[in-house]
């Protein structure tokens, strides 16, 4: 703790909640990274923090793409009561994992969730309906995220955006809006769960989530105007970037 770099903790919650704007994701993805290689913080208390930084982060930007119509709650809450077990279990067990073993399924989600975007898919389905989608597709998808969310203290919505844009056939725009409610429901349960075994410090958190809120907010907007593919593409980069950054840290360094 005494190697914690604390003035740069806002603006990394500034970065994560601009990109859970952006892209749909609750930020916990690129906030790993950052509060471990700049923060100094240790893994372990990073997974606790990214945690609450994505509940903040998903409720600010998903109250901005709800009020565009780009929320579909039925999905929503499919997904993400489903990822609330997922996510108690996840939690539990990132207690036995070392933390190398945790930064190598951390890994393997990344570039796996890359793989998926690089499938071609029609990104705007203009005949879709809200609350038309499988919904045992749909359980079985927010319980595996929702364990990634309690393991690693990321929102999982990296995993989700590819998931339900081409499993669930939900158009990009509407996947990016609703992937925030489903992690606001699923990382909600997990943040007592990290608290209890001590993967939660208030300042380290206080400082990061300051910055969260304006990050969220302006990347939201920013979402309503960029064509769908160029997210898509922005998504890809940044999967990739995290991967070579901390398959490095994690293997050779």
């Amino acid at each position: 703790m005494e190697n914690v770099v604390l003035p740069i903790l806002p603006l990394i919650g500034l970065a994560g909640g601009f990109l859970s704007g952006l892209l749909g994701l609750g930020g916990g993805v690129i906030l790993l990274p950052l509060l471990t290689f700049f923060g100094k913080i240790p893994f372990k208390l990073a997974t606790g923090t990214g945690l609450v930084h994505v509940v903040i982060a998903s409720a600010t930007a998903m109250f901005f793409h709800h009020r565009n119509g780009m929320v579909d709650l039925d999905v929503g809450l499919y997904l993400g009561l489903a990822g609330i077990g997922g996510g108690l279990l996840g939690t539990y067990l990132s207690v036995l994992f070392k933390v190398q073993s945790l930064q190598s399924i951390y890994l393997f989600v990344v570039i796996l969730a890359v793989l998926i975007l690089f499938v071609p898919i029609k990104l705007e389905n203009h005949e879709y309906k809200k609350g038309d989608f499988n919904k045992i597709s749909g359980i079985t998808i927010g319980l595996g995220v929702g364990s990634l969310t309690g393991l690693l203290g990321v929102g999982g919505g990296f995993l989700l955006i590819p998931l339900m844009t081409y499993f669930l056939r939900i158009p990009l725009r509407i996947t990016i809006g609703t992937s925030l409610c489903i992690i606001l429901i699923s990382s909600i349960a997990a943040i007592g769960a990290k608290f209890k075994v001590g993967h939660i410090n208030i300042l380290i958190t206080l400082l990061v989530i300051s910055g969260s809120v304006v990050g969220a907010w302006f990347g939201s907007y920013l979402s309503q105007k960029i064509h769908t593919r160029f997210l898509r593409m922005i998504l890809i980069i940044l999967l990739l970037l995290i991967f070579f950054t901390v398959g490095y840290k994690t293997f050779f360094a």
